[in-house]
Formats: structure tokens, C-alpha cells, sequence
């Protein structure tokens, strides 16, 4: 017994390395489990298979079959001697009893009945409602899960219908059906621990001309969770930087340009709360936790009528419902944070929660590490931290109603301080935070129309100070001085959204939005008790935004798909009132069986702007909104594409895109703004005076190559872009490239999984320099807080507190100096240990393998010889960090 024992286990060895080379899967003596020839067979070639484990437990391939042979005729060895068959039901094989009969569904002269099939899909064990899950019916035509995990579809009655239900990261699910009455069927999904699941898709159904959408990605959890991240802080934005047409802003940090948009122009959509700064630690982390997500969905084209608001993206997270049987626990450890997550049922199968929080580790160690980034600040006490929660309830009242409650809360702060003399000290302080809540009603009218009713407020506020402070609180001859800034802006929104599901070929969705939004500009406090001066002032504005929409996702035939809907919104800014309508339009032609040419046209307004002269997403940052002097920002764009899937394996898209953009806005060259120690003024300066606006072009070609299946995983993409702005009032009325604007990206993400308790991940990016002003000279200057001016400091430090050195930089020409190129390569490898209930998972990371010192910015300085001399200041030259999780 234990030499065939150690016989099975060498074998098995030996046909695990064969699966590492290329070529057909070998074969040793000793009989391989049915289970392994299968699950093998799927790594090698992509083929899927449906059967019930009961069935294929203990069953032998008993004779060496033709590994080199076709599918179909070596699935007939494979099966030979065990009393199974198989067939195919679209992309798959049903292994099933060869004694079973399947009655092919009958020739009925004249039909007059139509029945409904609807339920929810579902993840097995945690209860957990699945979105975008495929539904597919005999293989062929299809449906996906709405947001809620709801789908629905009616067909003319027949004897059997037959099911697949499929998502990334789990195994596919297989029904038949008698459809003679309505039915109601919930299906769940088995979680699929194989690395080879956990793919990046283009679509909801994996296959090319399943959805008519262009330009969408979903980004499976685990993938993000895998992927190697500087600390170990797993970041879903910065795994999005690494899509084409996708280009990254400063080093290290979270923000999205998409397609030759600004940092603002990105929705961001936590359970349907819009989400302002995205940024902890001034973006080297993003306020997204990971393991607080469900889902996540980028929209870059192609847009759906449901969304607006934005010119250039829909990042949509969904949080996660927590476990409705048991509960689980995770508690984890890096280099920057800690965390802790907590989920389980609060009425068994009926109500669950989920939290999650974060908090910085070492304070004092991340204060210097910015304050050393920022600016040359001599402060013995920089402190720098952050903190967030995330927490979620779900009701389920009955059968066609259920209750959610989420809600997000984060806070961050930077700051420190040193002596100014002998009888005052200094203090520079940032704080700036996120609150969103969400309430929602999910009720299911009938089997075919489902409703969702939101409640939505989501809010976000800055504030900075300088303050000269006495050393002796005591001394009278000694005043204290202080002069603070804030800003914020508050949405109430009320949302009701509709899907109606009448027949097969026909998904229809409708609903409106209206959100009123506060905003809180230039508020400043000064206090000097010398003089008994105490003002304080602040422009108070609001805006109404009322939107409706209707599409319907048509299947026209077997080959043509079709979006077709639009989106109508009217917005007022006090006496101001705007109209718009945009039409959305979407196509996929099936060209054959693998191959699928797609194209789409949208239009989209944005009535909230944010101004910045960086172009990055900082707290200083104000957003604004559109007036009668300050028109909404409008874009229109054109996507033409193909998806081939080249094998089972590997699948092709290529892209090329044109966006029009218009009322795009800026600060001018000669904008006045406050000065942090001459907060007086504010009253005699509006922002609105401070902008200049025009128009934009931009051009791109998207190339992505992805294996989907095996131990090794992952995409390679490419992108070529080309952007131009012409604003009034920027560089004499001449076009220019903005900052975001990189020429040629290219990036490599891959996976491969050893073991599965043993998985290696990298990624690797290069892109063209970056557009900049070059500082070609220096004036002496103090105090003035960098929210703009041409000829203003542009370093993070003026940014968030002034010019507290020497100079104020000049740049005569705008955006005329390329940045040189960046490339980094980061590797992670993670390792799993399992004892009992209980698992460990120990990271390990190295960002920035080779040591490229990358641009992060460049700085003017002074050096010994009184020279201006120009710096170049580098972030993450390498970056080793290891991170353990505690899962329970």
C-alpha cells in the first residue's frame, strides 16, 4: 500500500512539471483521477467542464488516451469505462450518466404561452449577491445580474431549458429546467481557489461580441488583492493605472487620467456614493480598502445612459454584504497600516454586516517620509497618518424586498512644527477627510421588473492652517497668529432606478437622479490677538442636478447587438439654468465565433469642476461649480474596436478612440488668490475670475493581449495617445500638451501560481515623459498659499502651505519640457499556510526592483555657488516590505 502510495504521489509530481512546458499534457502509467484529466485538460486548452462531483469521485482514465487528439474524441478515452458521456452546451461539456436520456426540447406547431425565469445568483456559503454574473440559455443567448444579483428573462414554454450560469473567480453552475410555469430559481456559485479564474475581463461573459459595450473592464478582487503594491497597501485604483488608455499621474500616486482627461473628470462610485479625493497620504494610498470590495467596473467608453457627471471614466466599487451563515474574520499588518475586517450574520441567512478599518502604523516615520518629499522643512516633528472605516447592513425583509445601509469615513492629517525664534514656534497643519452614506430598498415588483430606491449623501472637506504660536503662553509681549483655509462640498441625492426584463432579447433600464450639492469656497479664519483682529468668511453656493435616463440592451439577432439609450439632465446654479441631452449608442457585430467588431458613440457633461495646476488630485484642490460665467464641461466620444479570442487561452482587443472635449477649464497665468498670511483680501477675490477655459483633443490606439486561463496569467497592454488643450488664457491661446499627456504606455501584470498556497506576481510599466514647466528663474517671495498663478510654486509643499523659502519660481514657456521616461518593475510573492480553520498569509514585496529613480517632480534651488540649479526629486528607488494576514 505504501509503494503504490509513493507510485500515485510521483506521478503526480511528474505530470504537475509536465503542465509547466509548452506542448501537448503527457501521461504516466499510473491511472490519473477523472478529476485531474479534466481540471488539467481546462489549463491546457481553456476547455470548461459541468458536472456534479458525486459523479466523477473514484473514477479512473484506465487506458493512455491520444493527448495530441481533438477535444471531442479524447474526452470519448477519457470517459471510456466509467458510464459517462458528454456533450456540449455552448462553450462547455456536461458530463453526465451515459444511461441518462436528454429529450431534445419539442417541434410545437403554434406556441402561446411565455413563462419567466428569475432568481438571484448567488456566492455559495457567505450568501453573498453576485453582480454581472451570465446567464446563459442553451448555451447561446444570455442575460447578466444587475447590481443586486437579480436576472430575469421569459421564453416560450418547452419541455427542458437548460442553464449555465458563469462569473470570473468561480466555477460555472449547470440547471435544467422544465419551463411549464413561471420559475424561481436562485443559483449559487462555488468560489474557484485556482488562480487560473481570477482573470481580468473585458466583459461580463468572457467571450468576444457577449456584451456591446466597449471600453469596460472588470477587475476580479483577488486579481487586485495578488498584484504587487508599494508597502503592501493592495490599491484598486493604482491596478486600474496599469489598463490601456489609463495613464498615471505622478509617481506612486492613485490618480487616473483617462483618455486625455483630468483627475476630476473620473467618477468614483462607492455603493453609489460619489466619492471627492480618492487620496490618503496626499495619493500614495487610495481611500478604497480592498477588503472591503465586491466588485469593481470601469466604464472608459461606451458609456451606459445610468451614468453621467463625468467626461471621462465610471470606476463603480460595490462593497461587500458580509456572511449570512457564518462568521469570518481578517486581521493584517504592513509597512503602513494595520487592519481589521469583521463580517457574519446578524439573523441567519436573513441579515448580515461587514466592517473593515485601517490606521497608520508609524506616524512619526510617514510624516518625515512626506515632509522630506514635500519640501525642505527642517520640523523635528512632521507627523503624518490616516485612519478609515468602512460598514455595511443588509436586511432581506422577504422575498422581493431587501434592505442595505452602507456607509464610508475616512480621515487624514499631516502636520508639524518647529521654533520660529526664541519666543514663537511655528505649526503647519493639514486635515482632510471623506464621509459617504448609502440607504437602499431593493423591491421586486414581479418576476420581470425589479426597482432600486436611493438614498445618497456623500462629503468631503479640507482645511489648513499657520499658526505662530508663543513658546511661553504666559508672556504678554508675545501674540499668537493664526490664518486658516477650508473648502468642502456636500451632496444629498436621491436616486430610483428601474429594470424591466420583458423577453430574451430585450433588458431595458430606466430611472432619474436628482442631487443637491453645497459648496464652500474660499473660507478663511485669521486671528491675530495683538492686533484683536478675528475675521472669518466664506462663499456659500448650491446647485440642483436632475437627471433621467432609459436604455435597452437589444439583442437584434444572432450576430448584432445594440445599447441603445440616452440621458437627460437639467442643472441650476442659482438664476442659471442648463439643459442637456446625451445620447448613447453602442454596437457588436459577431463576425464569427471568435471574433467581434465593436464601436460606440456618448456624450457626457460635467457640471462640477475642479481647479488645480499640478493636474494632480491634492487637498488644496477646489471644486467648483458651473455658473453663467463657467459653463459645464461636455465631451464626445467615438470608440472603434475588435476583440478576437485567439484561443480559449488568449484573447486579442484593439481599440482606437477620439474625444472632443469643450469648456474645459484652468487657472490663468495672472490668477490672485489668497495668500495664507493675507487671508484678509479674500473677501475682494472670487475664484470665478481666476479661470480661463477652451477646448480639447484627444487620440488614442488601445492594444491588450490577455491569457485568461492556466497557472500563468495576466496582460500585456499597450497604449499610443496624443492630447492638446487651447484655453484663452494659457500659454497665449496656444495649443499645448497637459501634464497627463504620455505618448507611448506599455504594461505587463502577471501571475503564476506554484502551489496554491504559492503564487508570484509582477508588473511592469514604461511610459513617455511627461509635459512640465521648467522653472527657468527665482524671486524671493513668503507666504503666499500655491493655489494657482501661472508663475507660481508648483512643488507639493507650496501647494499645501506657501512658499516658506526663498523662492517663487518663474516659468516663462508652458508645458514646453518633456520629463523622462518612467519604467519601474515590482514583484510580490505570497504565501499561504492553512492549519485548521485558521490561515496565515505572509507577502513579501520589492517595488522598484532595479532601482530607477523615476521623476517625481523637478525643483528649483539655490546651492553653494548662489546658482539656480535644477533638482530632480525621486520617490521609491527600492522599496522592500513585507505584510502577514491573519484569516479566520
Amino acid at each position: 500500500m505504501l509503494s503504490a502510495l509513493i507510485g500515485r504521489v510521483l506521478a503526480i509530481t511528474w505530470l504537475t512539471g509536465n503542465l509547466l512546458a509548452v506542448g501537448s499534457i503527457a501521461f504516466g502509467q499510473t491511472p490519473m483521477p477523472l478529476r485531474d484529466g479534466l481540471k488539467k485538460l481546462n489549463q491546457k486548452r481553456g476547455t470548461y467542464f459541468l458536472y456534479d462531483p458525486k459523479l466523477i469521485d473514484g473514477q479512473l482514465i484506465r487506458d493512455q488516451p491520444n493527448w495530441k487528439a481533438d477535444t471531442e474524441p479524447l474526452l470519448t478515452q477519457l470517459l471510456a469505462g466509467t458510464h459517462l458521456s458528454f456533450r456540449k452546451v455552448g462553450d462547455c461539456y456536461v458530463i453526465e450518466p451515459l444511461t441518462e436520456k436528454v429529450n431534445p426540447l419539442p417541434i410545437r406547431p403554434k406556441i402561446t404561452r411565455q413563462f419567466t425565469i428569475s432568481g438571484f445568483v448567488k456566492e455559495q456559503h457567505s450568501g453573498e449577491q453576485l453582480i454581472g454574473a451570465t446567464v446563459f440559455v442553451d448555451g447561446k443567448s444570455g442575460t447578466v445580474t444587475n447590481n443586486y444579483g437579480f436576472y430575469a428573462f421569459s421564453l416560450p414554454e418547452t419541455d427542458e431549458v437548460e442553464l449555465i450560469v458563469s462569473l470570473v473567480g468561480y466555477q460555472r453552475a449547470y440547471r435544467r429546467i422544465r419551463l411549464d410555469q413561471p420559475v424561481s430559481l436562485t443559483v449559487e456559485l462555488t468560489p474557484d481557489d485556482l488562480l487560473d479564474e481570477v482573470i481580468l475581463t473585458s466583459d461580463a461573459t468572457e467571450r468576444a461580441g457577449a456584451n456591446p459595450q466597449t471600453s469596460q473592464h472588470t477587475v476580479p478582487i483577488p486579481l487586485v488583492q495578488s498584484a504587487p503594491a508599494v508597502a503592501g497597501e493592495k490599491d484598486v485604483l493604482k491596478t486600474l493605472q496599469f489598463l490601456p488608455g489609463i495613464q498615471k499621474g505622478l509617481d506612486g500616486q492613485a490618480g487616473l487620467h483617462v483618455r486625455g482627461g483630468g483627475a476630476d473628470q473620473n467618477l468614483l462610485i462607492l455603493d453609489e456614493a460619489p466619492v471627492y479625493n480618492a487620496n490618503h497620504l496626499f495619493g500614495f494610498v487610495s481611500v478604497f480598502n480592498v477588503d472591503a470590495l465586491k466588485n469593481v467596473r470601469l466604464q472608459k467608453g461606451g458609456f451606459s445612459p445610468r451614468y453621467g457627471g463625468r467626461l471621462s471614466s465610471v470606476v463603480e466599487m460595490n462593497m461587500r454584504e458580509g456572511s449570512k451563515e457564518s462568521l469570518h474574520g481578517e486581521v493584517g499588518t504592513g509597512l503602513i497600516t494595520s487592519r481589521l475586517m469583521l463580517e457574519g450574520p446578524l439573523i441567519r441567512n436573513k441579515a448580515s454586516f461587514l466592517l473593515t478599518a485601517r490606521h497608520t502604523n508609524f506616524s512619526s516615520l510617514l510624516g518625515g517620509f512626506v515632509a522630506g518629499l514635500v519640501g525642505n522643512y527642517t520640523g523635528t516633528n512632521w507627523k503624518a497618518n490616516f485612519y478609515d472605516l468602512n460598514a455595511k447592513v443588509n436586511f432581506q425583509l422577504n422575498r422581493r424586498n431587501q434592505l442595505y445601509l452602507s456607509g464610508y469615513f475616512g480621515r487624514d492629517f499631516f502636520g508639524g512644527g518647529d521654533s520660529l525664534d526664541r519666543n514663537r514656534r511655528w505649526e503647519n497643519v493639514v486635515r482632510w477627510g471623506n464621509s459617504t452614506g448609502t440607504l437602499r430598498w431593493n423591491h421586486l415588483f414581479s418576476e420581470r421588473l425589479f426597482s432600486n430606491l436611493s438614498l445618497i449623501y456623500s462629503n468631503y472637506d479640507f482645511t489648513t492652517h499657520t499658526k505662530y504660536i508663543p513658546i511661553d503662553p504666559s508672556d504678554p509681549t508675545v501674540s499668537q497668529n493664526t490664518w486658516r483655509y477650508f473648502d468642502g462640498v456636500t451632496d444629498f441625492t436621491l436616486k430610483y432606478d428601474l429594470d424591466y426584463f420583458p423577453t430574451l432579447k430585450h433588458q431595458i433600464h430606466a430611472g432619474f437622479t436628482t442631487t443637491q450639492r453645497s459648496f464652500r469656497l474660499n473660507g478663511y479664519d485669521v486671528i491675530a490677538s495683538a492686533e484683536q483682529i478675528h475675521r472669518t468668511h466664506h462663499e456659500a453656493s448650491r446647485s440642483t442636478e436632475t437627471s433621467a435616463y432609459a436604455e435597452d440592451n437589444w439583442e437584434v439577432n444572432s450576430w448584432l447587438k445594440a445599447l441603445i439609450g440616452a440621458r437627460a439632465t437639467v442643472y441650476q446654479m442659482q438664476d442659471q439654468l442648463y439643459t442637456r441631452v446625451e445620447p448613447r449608442l453602442s454596437l457588436s457585430a459577431k463576425m464569427s465565433g471568435s471574433t467581434a467588431v465593436r464601436a460606440s458613440y456618448s456624450v457626457m457633461n460635467q457640471f462640477i469642476h475642479q481647479l488645480s495646476n499640478t493636474g494632480e488630485v491634492l487637498p488644496t484642490d477646489l471644486w467648483v461649480p458651473a455658473t453663467a460665467q463657467v459653463k459645464p464641461q461636455q465631451s464626445q466620444q467615438a470608440v472603434l474596436g475588435i476583440v478576437h479570442d485567439l484561443t480559449p487561452k488568449w484573447q486579442l482587443t484593439v481599440e482606437a478612440y477620439q474625444k472632443r472635449m469643450r469648456h474645459i477649464i484652468g487657472y490663468h497665468q495672472n490668477a490672485d488668490f489668497i495668500g495664507i498670511t493675507n487671508a484678509q483680501r479674500a473677501e475682494g477675490i472670487q475664484w470665478e475670475k481666476n479661470v480661463t477655459s477652451g477646448n480639447g483633443d484627444a487620440y488614442g490606439v488601445e492594444l491588450m493581449l490577455q491569457r485568461k486561463t492556466g497557472r500563468l496569467s495576466g496582460w500585456v497592454g499597450y497604449t499610443w495617445a496624443l492630447t492638446r488643450l487651447v484655453l484663452d488664457e494659457l500659454n497665449n491661446g496656444q495649443p499645448f500638451y497637459p501634464a497627463h499627456d504620455r505618448r507611448h504606455t506599455l504594461t505587463w501584470v502577471g501571475a503564476y501560481e506554484f502551489t496554491s498556497s504559492l503564487k508570484l506576481s509582477a508588473s511592469w510599466s514604461y511610459s513617455s515623459g511627461n509635459p512640465q514647466s521648467l522653472p527657468v528663474s527665482g524671486v524671493p517671495s513668503f507666504g503666499h498659499l500655491g493655489l494657482g498663478k501661472g508663475d507660481s510654486p508648483v512643488t507639493p509643499a507650496d501647494q499645501l502651505f506657501g512658499t516658506e523659502g526663498p523662492l517663487v519660481q518663474v516659468r516663462r514657456s508652458y508645458n514646453s519640457f518633456r520629463a523622462e521616461p518612467f519604467h519601474r518593475l515590482d514583484l510580490s510573492l505570497q504565501k499561504t499556510f492553512t492549519a485548521r480553520r485558521v490561515r496565515h498569509v505572509l507577502e513579501a514585496t520589492v517595488v522598484n526592483v532595479y532601482g530607477r529613480r523615476n521623476p517625481f517632480y523637478y525643483d528649483l534651488q539655490v546651492d553653494n555657488a548662489s546658482q539656480l540649479t535644477l533638482r530632480r526629486v525621486s520617490l521609491f528607488t527600492f522599496l522592500p516590505s513585507i505584510n502577514y494576514t491573519f484569516r479566520f
